[in-house]
């Protein structure tokens, strides 16, 4: 039997880029890297600047590339079960969070008006049929889902499938966060922060709306991170530069090169995102003394509405204003769909999406 890869990567956009980049660079013990998508000259170009990143750094990781198709869960088994993977990273979604909002298209106005959220089953499409696929193997593997994790890791975990952790997301709040306080109490931050918050944080300075997000030093909670934080506007695809390296500590802990604290979303399928600990053994919540699990998670729920879409009794459940959105197009994409009938509620989704033009 061959041996084991550290990490295994489906996808190989830009956020990838980033993460592998960045553990190419900082990573502290040798690992086997291997970067799996569909295109075969962008994986050959991510493997020749990673492994270039290692000689310039010093780092021993050992890059690889493998081609995947991700076209059904049933052509993965085979490249997973001759990998080994302790850790399979979703990185790749079959639908790109910067071509929407952004006024281009008529698709691209009803998820304006509809909320990200109206677009689950496209980011959960692929993770579906990767957590599937690793299902079937029966390998002793972390699952880490990138793609709209707030939501997405709650439909993976209510439909029985591998869930260990989202990556990103709430890593941008605590990092930034972080990033402006006195370099002694940053080990002592922990932030709770869901999704909805990007679409914030995204708006001109000053118009920001809702709850912010909520930081802890220790046990004392900042009164206020709006004010710490007001002047940032982020911007879309560059904000990865922050996402991605958010990513890097917890997929090397949880590659064994010992436990530090972080910050992820989804964490088990929880909504919106949260401090943790990670180690060789997974992810486990590291909240504040004065918030319990459970008002944690209720807090985080609060922003489903905006986002447009909840996750309840096993089934995918739209706002009503998500619901008024899409109904005018398709009455029975509105009502939502079972956890389990992920790959339906894509492939109407598509269908509504080349409709409009998206």
């Amino acid at each position: 039997m061959g041996e084991r890869t550290d990490i295994l990567f489906v996808g190989t956009g830009y956020f990838t880029e980033i993460m592998l980049g960045d553990i190419a660079a900082t990573a502290r013990t040798p690992l086997r890297v291997v970067v799996g998508g569909r295109n075969p000259d962008r994986i050959k170009w991510l493997v020749d600047a990673c492994r270039s990143r290692t000689m310039i750094h010093g780092t021993r990781v050992r890059f690889e590339g493998e081609v995947l198709d991700s076209n059904a869960a049933d052509n993965l088994v085979e490249p997973l079960s001759r990998l080994r993977p302790r850790t399979v990273v979703q990185s790749a979604s079959m639908q790109s969070p910067w071509k929407v909002d952004n006024g281009e298209s008529r698709w691209s106005d009803l998820v304006a008006s509809a909320g990200f959220g109206s677009t689950i089953a496209f980011h959960a499409l692929l993770a579906w049929r990767t957590a599937t696929a690793l299902e079937r193997t029966e390998l002793d593997a972390h699952f880490v889902n990138t793609c709209y994790p707030d939501g997405v890791n709650q439909l993976l975990a209510a439909a029985g499938k591998p869930m260990t952790t989202g990556v990103g997301n709430v890593g941008i709040f605590s990092a930034v966060i972080g990033g402006r306080l006195p370099i002694e109490k940053r080990q002592a931050l922990r932030v709770l922060g869901h999704h909805r918050h990007l679409v914030e944080w995204r708006k001109p300075v000053g118009t920001r709306a809702g709850n912010p997000v909520r930081a802890w030093i220790d046990a004392e909670e900042i009164p206020d991170t709006d004010a710490l934080t007001g002047d940032i506007q982020l911007p879309y695809r560059d904000l990865n530069v922050i996402s991605g390296a958010s990513a890097v500590p917890v997929l090397l802990a949880l590659s064994g090169e010992g436990g530090r604290r972080a910050h992820v979303p989804g964490p088990h399928g929880r909504p919106g995102g949260y401090p943790v600990r990670v180690d060789l053994d997974g992810v486990t919540l590291d909240l504040p003394p004065t918030i319990s699990e459970a008002d944690a998670i209720a807090w985080n729920r609060q922003f489903e509405e905006a986002d447009g879409v909840s996750v309840r009794d096993g089934w995918v459940v739209y706002a009503d204003r998500t619901k008024e959105a899409l109904a005018a197009h398709d009455a029975a994409i509105a009502e939502g769909f079972e956890v389990t009938d992920v790959e339906r509620a894509a492939a109407a989704l598509g269908q509504l999406r080349e409709r409009l033009g998206g």
